[in-house]
């Protein structure tokens, strides 16, 4: 009955306690697992950073935010085996609505006249010296920013926020966390395990009871060249606990020793820790590869921003210039100077240009929307046209010396050189050649498999003596030493056929190499020449302008002397407006051939906050042998 009572008084106690000693589990296990997220971002950051200054010059990415750690933790939606069903109902403002309240543009003709609305006769036909288009809708926003938005801003703003960005951030960070579990796997490896077990004989024993503890303490260390060492203790106690006294009472110490001499030894042990540190640089490689051409992306994005409202500016100004001349051809018609056509053919040209206006505008939107997107900016967050830079503006920091990559290098007109250049500076070129070299590695991997398994086997171990009960009393001369030597060979057929495989792998791993770097100097001559026929366009372009403004002036002056229609100085204005764009748009692409060219030959610099960087390299053209060809097999 006492005992009874002590258990419903354990079980009331457990249950009061139970909830308050749950949260205190929690709550260190949480704090637990912060701390090590600090610590494997601390170790990764720190990996990454040396990697990048010994692999390429290049900036080390942002650490990843480890103080997020709730939020990711699965909530009880998570566990939820039905999750919430897709809504069927149509929402609100969806249906459609009656027939009768549809709108007509115009009226049915079979169902005879309109109140209110002429058929025929002058009423019906507007004059078109009167009568004025229709309101246009009002013209959004220009400004939503306290600070222009800068290519340099995007570009910094591209980093931190572009999701394709932040992926491959994590996959390089996941290489590192890798690499870093292989590098502690060469540590130490400590262990310990405590032990208790309780035993209840039964009735045949009148109910005998013994209780057992054993306590193991090992380290192990791997051999650069195979094999481990290893050192472990044991101790041992069982007590009996009906008649509370020890029964057993011992310890040992045993240090141990397992050397490959053929089959796994040499460098091929540690074959796992070499192809993750090579893979961690191939990942910063990658990555580094990865953000240049998503920065070349963002930059070329922003530019063709520009000239979508550089053509917006444009047709504003065109709405300006044919308004003007839709009230002057009015004018000229109500004092008999000008004829209707030419009064209805200038209000066309002012509702065309209104039309393209709204057409720019769009586009214009449109183009924002797409840009955000690229940069991870929330799409509903507003940019408008006077938030970005001006094709002028870009122009003048250009001189000025803010973006050395948007200027000519001489390395440009040197065709031959640039492509020597790309084969010592493109990371994914020399990502394919060093793969070459892990094929081969593969080869003396494959035909180490190949040996017959030799294999020594020492230990050395250290007892106290069960008859006294002193846990650490070793003796000497209680010491025993084993020793063994296993020759094994078995069925090679799996290791044949996989050195036959990496022998494949190898003609692969130089036919990659080969093909990309073929493909390398298809970009390189491809950028090359793409910067020669963009200074053309531009150029040609410039001389387009001049042409089209001095046709608009002679125009304008003929216009004004009455001895030119408004059809020639209409068609004028538009000439001079799609040169303009053209010009714009020359600019532009012309800027993004020079990125491309840089990234074509690996030469491209940006830091993480959007700074661009000269590369010394394509400043100075270097000259060649004539006997040395451009492409070296």
């Amino acid at each position: 009955m006492p005992g009874i009572i002590r258990n419903v008084l354990a079980h009331k106690v457990f249950r009061r306690w139970s909830p308050a000693a749950a949260g205190l589990a929690l709550l260190f296990a949480a704090g637990c697992t912060r701390s090590m997220v600090r610590y494997a971002d601390r170790d990764v950051a720190r990996l990454i950073e040396q990697r990048q200054r010994e692999g390429i010059v290049a900036p080390a990415p942002r650490p990843l935010v480890s103080d997020e750690l709730e939020p990711l933790l699965p909530d009880g939606e998570a566990y939820n085996p039905h999750p919430a069903p897709t809504p069927l109902t149509r929402p609100h403002g969806f249906d459609a609505p009656p027939p009768a309240s549809q709108p007509t543009t115009r009226p049915d003709p079979a169902s005879g006249p309109v109140a209110g609305v002429p058929t025929s006769g002058p009423a019906a036909m507007p004059d078109a010296a009167t009568t004025a288009p229709t309101t246009q809708i009002a013209p959004p926003r220009r400004r939503y920013r306290d600070r222009v938005f800068t290519l340099r801003d995007a570009l910094a703003y591209a980093q931190q926020h572009q999701r394709a960005y932040l992926n491959a951030q994590e996959d390089l960070y996941l290489a590192a966390l890798a690499l870093t579990l292989e590098r502690h796997l060469w540590t130490p490896q400590f262990a310990a395990r405590l032990r208790g077990i309780y035993g209840n004989y039964g009735e045949v024993t009148d109910f005998d009871q013994a209780t057992r503890f054993v306590a193991e303490l090992s380290v192990s260390q791997r051999l650069p060249l195979g094999g481990e060492f290893t050192a472990a203790a044991i101790s041992t106690l069982i007590r009996d606990v009906k008649r509370s006294i020890t029964a057993t009472e011992n310890s040992s110490i045993t240090l141990a020793l397992d050397i490959p001499f053929l089959r796994s030894a040499g460098h091929v042990a540690r074959e796992d820790l070499i192809q993750l540190e090579r893979s961690l640089t191939y990942a910063v490689r990658s990555f580094e590869r990865f953000r240049r051409r998503q920065l070349v992306e963002v930059a070329q994005r922003y530019f063709s921003l520009l000239a979508s409202k550089q053509s917006v500016l444009d047709a504003e100004q065109s709405v300006e210039d044919a308004k003007r001349l839709y009230d002057r051809a009015r004018d000229f018609q109500k004092h008999g100077r000008g004829s209707p056509l030419d009064t209805s053919r200038a209000e066309t040209r002012w509702l065309a240009e209104q039309n393209r206006l709204a057409r720019e505008r769009e586009a214009f939107r449109a183009a924002t929307d797409r840009f955000k997107i690229a940069i991870g900016m929330p799409v509903d967050e507003q940019i408008g046209l006077d938030d970005l830079e001006s094709i002028e503006t870009i122009e003048q920091r250009i001189k000025a010396g803010e973006f050395p990559l948007l200027r000519m290098p001489p390395a440009a007109f040197d065709e031959e050189y640039a492509v020597q250049v790309a084969r010592q500076y493109r990371l994914d070129l020399l990502t394919k050649r060093d793969q070459i070299e892990d094929a081969r590695r593969g080869v003396a991997i494959a035909r180490n498999a190949l040996l017959p398994d030799l294999n020594w086997t020492s230990s050395l171990t250290f007892d106290t003596d069960p008859e006294h009960y002193n846990m650490g009393a070793f003796e000497v001369a209680r010491a025993t030493w084993r020793s063994e030597v296993l020759l094994s060979i078995n069925d090679r057929f799996r290791e044949r056929n996989r050195l036959r495989a990496s022998l494949i792998d190898v003609r692969r791993a130089r036919r990659d190499y080969i093909d990309a770097l073929e493909r390398v100097i298809a970009d390189v001559r491809q950028a090359v020449h793409q910067i020669a026929l963009q200074d053309e366009t531009l150029r040609i372009q410039q001389a387009n302008l001049e042409v089209a403004m001095d046709r608009k002036e002679h125009a304008e002056f003929m216009f004004n002397k009455g001895r030119l229609s408004n059809r020639d100085l209409v068609e004028a204005q538009a000439q001079l407006v799609d040169a303009q764009n053209r010009l714009n748009l020359a600019k532009t692409q012309r800027w993004s051939a020079l990125l491309d060219f840089r990234l074509a030959t690996g030469t491209l610099r940006i830091d993480e906050a959007g700074q661009q960087e000269e590369v010394p390299e394509l400043l100075q053209p270097a000259t060649y042998p004539a006997s040395q060809p451009a492409s070296v097999r």
